[in-house]
């Protein structure tokens, strides 16, 4: 009776329980429902939160973890299952009027149901707080550094292949050597090679890095670090070669590092590469001089067959003295040129000839293409689709001309190409470029052809630019110029290049010298023919000719970093129509007063100088369209240079100015249309206050209507002028506010020429945004953004965007010291 009794009581307990419950679900059925959509809406804001960082890692080659990708399919899943039951028929029989049974009913099964739901839809939003939504994977090849379109595989070429590849399965040998002329194809062959080793799995990662003539350790270690997933810390080179070098004794795996086109040697300590797998931590900061002393003795620690398998390298240089002497390579393996069959098949595909070739077309290919791929492809090209005339006219002309060894033979292969270019302007481009040097920017060749003039019917820096571009492409299809570093930038093969300079030099009387000595000056009469002069990175052993007479000098240029290199006063009295001066590193207490007979000067670049005194002559060069004087030293910006009313650029970036900045003299400068002004205008400030040198420069700004282009950085809104010039700009790279702020975390102001509308920007002291209409004009067209601090605004994006940011190229993201930040997508 007892256990019947409890039994009872604990059924009507049950009973009780459920009846409240349901009586609950019934009474509370509204409440339950709105708590429901409210944590639903709560959800769909987490979802969206958390989708935009997946975006964001995704643009950045990010992979999502597994636990973020599953809770957004659960949260997909939820928001399914709650839209439905929102739209429930039965929602509209919880009202009186559908009748007490199906009202009773209806709210509480849809009671209970929203209860339960709105449990599940809690938990996933306590779910949704992830430590990371995504991780790098580390890379593994150089998919676009192996990028081999048009490879084609010759017989000669299989031997040469299967040499090296056996020296890299070899683990006896540390370095190979590659050796062959320029052109022959060595860079070519070498990606081929490497895409075989990988398809047999000899390593897991593999760095191809291109040295040059003028080898950027930085950049080496920097991309050698890249495919291990390693960052770099420091800014010291010691410092970087140490991590380097301790994270590839760490590695596990085979590793090749590839450095393609030596023309010297190159220290692998100061890179940060260990040269043996059985070197400690202490040895490995031991140079290669100290280690081959007999001498010297290693205690060698013990290591298992799972450590460090050390580095391969593989180098490639045109001298084989590079390679077998100055790095000591033992395994060295030339690439010959094609034979007489090879090449002829592969001008046929190039030149796009059907049939049998005829005898002066195959004397063309034997005779001035030497075998080497390079040439056979310009010249190909450069023959494509002419007709049988042209070939003749051709083979005609150069069969008048004597050949020599290799180099030659490039020459008239190039100068082929040379001569079937569709212009004069084109083929002075051509030259122009070549004096210029490996990755150099394309800007910079902008600046030459405008200020030589050479671009006909074109009178503004835009046309300019858009004209340069054009050409370049061009060029590139002409097989005569490369792709650069970036799309900035361009370069030339080093072949094509000693070939152009060896026509501008036969045809325009062009003397150029790069990285070497210069001990005589050209004779009497080969300076009288001279229309260009250009010496970079050479020592000029003796001082320089208090005059000399060029009459036909058009373009001068000297980059020097030696102070005590003087310029004669009288030194450009012989220069009458000198179109562009460029004087790099010098020191100039006092410009030389011969520079005021230059009356056909448009371009002077004085950069990188200190410059005292005497700068007010400049005024008197009234033709001057392109100024500069970035990275310079100025005692005082001369008033004069107010009097230069045809000037079109104006570059003063990263100058030390100045105790002086003449009033009103930018404003008079009407013909104005790109200005670079970084970091010089905040090097006004003093004590750290807005001053009216400031004020009153930016105040002139507003006066020059054609301005299209500005690189500058405004310390505070305070010294911003009430009526702003933003609203004419076409490209710009602004920064308001600390700039220091800035610099820190991901973000990097573009370089002052990139192609890129750019603007950072804080805004302190309680300053709104809103209140400031000019800077607002900035986001319509913006494509790279960095926020900081921004009184008053919660969402930037969404409070800010006039027109949705229909130009902006970046994520939303965090930063460092800065509240919101845009980043490369």
């Amino acid at each position: 009776m007892e256990y019947a009794s409890k039994f009872v009581e604990r059924a009507i307990d049950v009973v009780l329980d459920l009846t409240i419950r349901h009586v609950g679900y019934i009474f509370y059925y509204k409440e339950n429902v709105s708590e429901l959509n409210v944590l639903v809406e709560k959800l769909r804001l987490e979802r969206d939160r958390l989708e935009h960082e997946v975006d964001e890692a995704k643009d950045n080659l990010g992979i999502i973890e597994s636990d973020v990708n599953v809770w957004l399919q659960k949260v997909d899943k939820t928001r399914t299952e709650t839209e439905e039951f929102q739209n429930e028929e039965g929602h509209i029989k919880t009202r009186c009027s559908s009748g007490l049974f199906h009202y009773l009913r209806n709210r509480d099964r849809l009671g209970r149901k929203a209860k339960k739901m709105a449990v599940d839809v809690k938990l996933l939003i306590d779910e949704s707080k992830f430590d990371g939504v995504s991780y790098q994977q580390k890379p593994t090849s150089m998919h676009a550094a192996l990028f081999n379109a048009g490879y084609v595989e010759f017989g000669s070429r299989k031997y040469t292949i299967e040499k090296i590849m056996k020296k890299l399965e070899d683990s006896t040998v540390r370095m190979i050597g590659v050796h062959g002329p320029g052109g022959v194809g060595k860079s070519t062959l070498i990606k081929e090679i490497v895409k075989k080793a990988q398809d047999k799995k000899l390593f897991n990662v593999v760095v191809i890095v291109e040295i040059t003539d003028n080898p950027n350790l930085q950049k080496i270690q920097e991309e050698i670090a890249y495919m291990l997933g390693l960052t770099l810390e420091g800014v010291g080179e010691t410092v970087r070669a140490d991590r380097l070098r301790r994270r590839l004794q760490k590695e596990k795996e085979n590793t090749l590092v590839v450095m393609d086109d030596l023309w010297d040697r190159i220290d692998l300590n100061k890179i940060g590469i260990p040269f043996d797998d059985d070197m400690d931590d202490d040895s490995s900061h031991m140079t290669i001089d100290v280690m081959k002393d007999p001498n010297f003795k290693m205690v060698k620690k013990g290591r298992t067959v799972g450590d460090y398998k050390g580095c391969k390298i593989l180098l490639t240089s045109r001298d084989k003295i590079v390679l077998s002497g100055k790095m000591e390579v033992k395994s060295v393996i030339c690439v010959r040129e094609l034979d007489d069959k090879e090449s002829l098949m592969l001008f046929k595909e190039v030149a796009g000839i059907p049939d049998e070739m005829s005898t002066f077309k195959q004397e063309i290919v034997k005779k001035y293409c030497a075998g080497l791929p390079m040439a056979i492809v310009t010249v190909g090209r450069a023959l494509r689709n002419k007709s049988e005339l042209v070939w003749e006219a051709t083979l005609e002309k150069h069969k008048k001309e004597e050949l020599g060894e290799v180099q030659k033979s490039m020459e008239i292969s190039v100068k082929m190409s040379y001569d079937h270019l569709e212009s004069v302007e084109l083929r002075s481009i051509f030259l122009l470029w070549a004096q210029m040097g490996h990755q150099q920017l394309i800007m910079d060749l902008v600046k030459y052809c405008f200020g030589l003039g050479i671009l006909e019917g074109v009178y503004t820096l835009r046309e300019a630019r858009d004209r340069v571009y054009t050409s370049i492409q061009k060029l590139k299809d002409s097989s005569l110029m490369l792709d650069g570093s970036s799309n900035d930038h361009f370069s030339m093969h080093d072949m094509v290049q000693d070939a152009a300079l060896s026509i501008a030099h036969k045809e325009q009387n062009v003397f150029a010298l790069r990285n070497g000595n210069l001990d005589d000056w050209p004779d009497k009469d080969e300076l009288e023919r001279c229309s260009a002069i250009s010496i970079r990175n050479c020592d000029i052993i003796d001082e320089l000719p208090k005059v000399i007479n060029c009459p036909q000098l058009k373009f001068f240029q000297i980059d020097s970093d030696d102070p005590s290199l003087k310029i004669p006063e009288k030194f450009f009295e012989g220069m009458e129509k000198l179109r562009v001066l460029i004087l790099t590193g010098f020191l100039l207490p006092c410009l030389p007063s011969s520079i005021k007979c230059l009356l056909n000067l448009r371009m002077l670049c004085l950069e990188r100088c200190i410059l005292v005194d005497n700068l007010s002559i400049i005024g008197e060069l009234k033709k001057l369209r392109i100024l500069s004087f970035s990275g310079s030293q100025i005692e005082n910006l001369p008033a004069e240079i107010g009097c230069l009313d045809k000037l079109q650029l104006f570059d003063i970036s990263d100058d030390s100015i100045m105790k002086v900045v003449p009033p009103n003299f930018i404003s008079r400068l009407t013909c104005l249309e790109e200005l670079y002004i970084r970091k010089s205008l905040i090097k006004m400030e003093e004590d750290g206050e807005p001053n009216q040198s400031q004020i009153s420069f930016l105040s002139q700004l507003k006066h020059l209507h054609q301005l299209r282009v500005v690189d500058l950085c405004i310390p505070s809104t305070a010294v911003l002028p009430r009526d702003l010039f933003f609203d004419r700009l076409i490209d710009y790279k602004i920064v308001i506010g600390d700039f220091k702020m800035f610099s820190v975390g991901g973000f990097r102001m573009p370089n002052k020429y990139e192609a890129l509308r750019s603007l950072a920007l804080q805004l302190t002291n309680g300053t709104d945004i809103h209140s400031q209409k000019g800077i607002k004009l900035l986001f319509r067209r913006v494509e790279n953004l960095v926020l900081g601090e921004l009184s008053g605004v919660q969402n930037a994006f969404y409070e800010l965007n006039l027109d949705g940011f229909p130009d902006l190229k970046m994520e939303l993201g965090e930063l460092s010291g800065v509240q919101n930040a845009i980043y490369p997508s």
